[in-house]
């Protein structure tokens, strides 16, 4: 079964913040319902503290340090902007992912790692990539929690070709620092290398709902009649009127949305391609499995979706947009983060804004198409969205910095990478980065 990932990358994921600030009206709705009780091993919404990434940001930490085995799918996704020391104005795309996913084989079911890597630039004129796919299990596969370090090798070199870890901090605090490496062969026949040292900015962020950040990817039209009847089309204010816990339509889902480069290498065939002391990224850590509905509206309903991880650190500020359709309908959905804003009891930072369903905008600008010359697909390269709000409105023009940022393996198109990002936020100025994920139709 395929799976929705972000080039085997980011998993589809959709809706709001339970502990957020809604940034549209919303009324009582309807009384406490019965549902049934969760299955093993599905995300659900719940708002008790029976989970122990809830109860301290100790037990977070490890958590978000862990593998997660009772889960089909769960990993790290790191992607963003490396500023070049030398050619500031040309900002390179990288990101880099371990995930592990069981896939059906035989009978039976055999725990895969896709370990990604990818960078882009003006001068290359597309990405190079590379990666490999490994079975769970050592040597191949080392996951520490104390202090997290993921190393995925190959048995075809010495050095792994992956690694991720924390080498200061404590795993989702803010001030920790990170640092990612990559060996690996390119789809060009390339040696791709990468380090990349990190500081977080704000710390882990809910981006989900509930004291677990559980964050549904599609609603039944049982649960949207409700939501745009009786709840406003607030889905934060319904999953707290009935307890619903959406069992198996969503994954728990946390974020290090603002992470500070603080000094990268890109080098290919020994030929160093970018080297720097700036830029931003973004972390994302995501478990979910899936059950038949859920294969039926996401996978064999061709879902497709527009992401924006938006990064304002002039406004030590991050903010996540995404429109999404499946064979369900559309959803729309966003949600800003603030350094020195509440917190969860175990340390996550809460949404300082959510908008409702209805006040979210994401359109592209009319003649900013481009053609893929190797696909044929289009895809627009500007695209406005507007947060309708009292308090916090928002309107931002976001511009992919190139044309080419297309992605082909195999029968998985993907569009995505990097764009600037202009307009106002409450009425005043702002500007910054964004990674942009834009899925076409029938291409999982």
């Amino acid at each position: 079964m395929k799976l929705l990932t972000r080039f085997s990358v980011i998993a589809l994921i959709v809706v709001v913040s339970l502990a957020m600030v809604a940034c549209g009206g919303a009324q009582d709705g309807e009384d406490k319902q019965v549902f049934p009780e969760p299955e093993p091993g599905c995300a659900y919404f719940t708002q008790g503290y029976d989970m122990l990434q809830t109860e301290s940001a100790q037990q977070l930490s490890k958590y978000l340090a862990s593998e997660h085995m009772e889960y089909d799918l769960d990993g790290w996704f790191f992607f963003g902007s490396l500023q070049d020391s030398a050619s500031p104005q040309d900002p390179g795309v990288f990101f880099i992912s371990m995930q592990r996913m069981d896939v059906s084989e035989d009978g039976g079911s055999v725990p895969l790692v896709p370990a990604i890597v990818a960078y882009g630039s003006t001068s290359l004129g597309q990405y190079v990539y590379g990666g490999e796919y490994a079975v769970d299990m050592q040597p191949l596969v080392n996951v520490l929690f104390d202090p997290w370090k993921v190393e995925v090798s190959s048995m075809d070199q010495e050095d792994p070709l992956l690694s991720m870890e924390l080498t200061s901090g404590s795993m989702g605090e803010a001030g920790a620092e990170y640092r990612l490496a990559a060996d690996v062969k390119d789809q060009l026949g390339g040696r791709l290398q990468a380090e990349v040292l990190l500081r977080d900015r704000l710390g882990v962020v809910n981006q989900g709902y509930g004291t677990a950040s559980f964050f549904p990817q599609f609603l039944t039209q049982e649960q949207e009649e409700q939501i745009t009847g009786s709840y406003s089309n607030s889905v934060r204010d319904y999953l707290e009127a009935t307890g619903d816990p959406m069992a198996c339509q969503g994954s728990f889902y946390y974020s290090l949305p603002l992470l500070d480069v603080e000094e990268f290498t890109i080098t290919r065939d020994g030929t160093v391609l970018s080297t720097g002391t700036g830029g931003t990224m973004w972390m994302d850590n995501v478990v979910q499995t899936y059950d038949e509905q859920a294969v039926k509206v996401l996978i064999d309903g061709n879902a497709s979706w527009d992401f924006f991880s938006i990064m304002l650190p002039e406004e030590d500020a991050a903010l996540m947009v995404i429109r999404i359709t499946s064979a369900n309908g559309a959803l729309n959905v966003a949600s800003l983060f603030r350094a020195g804003g509440d917190t969860t009891q175990n340390g996550a930072l809460e949404a300082a804004c959510a908008w409702p369903l209805d006040m979210v905008e994401v359109e592209p600008l009319s003649g900013s198409i481009w053609t893929s010359p190797n696909t044929g697909l289009q895809y627009p390269q500007q695209h406005r969205i507007q947060l309708a709000s009292d308090t916090t409105p928002m309107d931002l023009t976001i511009t992919m910095v190139r044309e080419n940022q297309e992605i082909v393996a195999g029968d998985t198109i993907k569009y995505e990478g990097l764009a600037t990002v202009e307009g106002t936020l409450g009425g005043e100025a702002v500007t910054g980065t964004a990674f942009v994920e834009l899925q076409p139709v029938g291409h999982l």
